[in-house]
C-alpha cells in the first residue's frame, strides 16, 4: 500500500504478528501474536528527503510523550531509535525515505513496541528487553496504546514538518540515556571510536567528545553502545 505512491498521508498498518521484522543494519525484529504493537504510519513531508534528518529523533520524543500518558516513567532514549527503559530495550523505530532529494518526500515510520513477551521470543533476542506489562504490572490495552502513540506522533511530525528537529532537541536530550556518557560507535567497516556523548545537534546529529575534538556522527549504520560493551 504504501510503495504504491497513492496511500494518504497519516495511512497506518498494524501487524498483529510480524514474521519477517526488521530494525536497523538488517537486525531482526522478534514478535509473536500479542507479544508486541508492530505497525507503520505513512507521513508526506514537501521538503525533500535532506531537509528531515533528525526524524527518528523526533519520532522517539513522541514514543517517550506517549509512554508518559500511558503510566511508563523513567524511559529515555537511545541514539538514534531505541526507547530504553532501565537499560533494557522497549521500543525500537525504523524510518524508510521515499520520494526525490528536493521534494516532495514521504516517511514510512516503523515502530515495534514491547507488550507482553513470552519467554520464547525473549530467548531469541540478543540483548536485555523489557515490555510494557512488566513495567505497569497489568496487560496493556494495546488498542489505547496505540491511540495515544499515533495522537503523539502526529502532533511531532506536524512540528517537525514546520520547524525541523531544532524545536525538539532540548527536550530529546533530557531523555538521552547516554548523555555525558562514555560511549562506543562502531562504523560500518567495524572501526570504533571511543568519547564521551554530548548531546545532538539541531540535525540530530550526535555529538561525541574524542580525543581529537568534537565530531558530529549521523546515524546511517553506526551503531552505539556504553563503554563498557565490548
Amino acid at each position: 500500500l504504501f510503495r504504491s505512491g497513492g496511500a494518504a498521508s497519516g495511512s497506518v498498518l498494524v501487524a498483529e504478528w510480524q514474521t519477517q521484522g526488521r530494525g536497523r543494519r538488517g537486525r531482526v525484529w522478534h514478535a509473536a501474536p500479542g507479544a508486541a504493537l508492530t505497525f507503520s504510519l505513512l507521513w508526506r513531508f514537501q521538503q525533500g528527503a535532506g531537509a528531515l534528518s533528525g526524524l527518528s529523533l523526533a519520532i522517539g520524543v513522541a514514543v517517550l510523550r506517549a509512554l508518559a500518558r500511558a503510566g511508563v516513567e523513567d524511559a529515555g532514549l537511545k541514539w538514534p531509535n531505541d526507547v530504553i527503559w532501565r537499560g533494557r530495550k522497549l521500543a525500537g523505530m525504523l524510518i524508510e525515505m521515499q520520494g526525490e532529494v528536493t521534494g516532495p518526500s514521504a516517511a514510512v515510520i516503523g515502530l515495534g513496541l514491547n507488550c507482553r513477551l513470552p519467554d520464547s521470543v525473549r530467548e531469541r533476542i540478543d540483548q536485555p528487553v523489557v515490555d510494557l506489562a512488566q513495567i505497569t504490572g497489568a496487560t496493556p490495552d494495546r488498542n489505547r496504546v496505540l491511540a495515544i502513540l499515533l495522537e503523539e506522533m502526529s502532533g511531532v511530525l506536524e512540528t517537525f514538518a514546520q520547524c525541523g528537529f531544532a524545536p525538539l532537541r532540548e527536550e530529546w536530550d533530557r531523555h538521552h540515556v547516554y548523555r555525558g556518557k562514555p560511549v562506543r560507535l562502531t562504523l560500518p567497516d567495524a572501526a570504533t571510536i571511543d568519547g564521551v556523548a554530548r548531546g545532538v545537534d539541531e540535525n540530530g546529529a550526535l555529538l561525541l567528545d574524542t580525543s581529537g575534538g568534537v565530531r558530529r556522527v549521523h546515524s546511517g549504520d553506526v551503531s552505539l553502545r556504553g563503554a563498557h560493551a565490548r
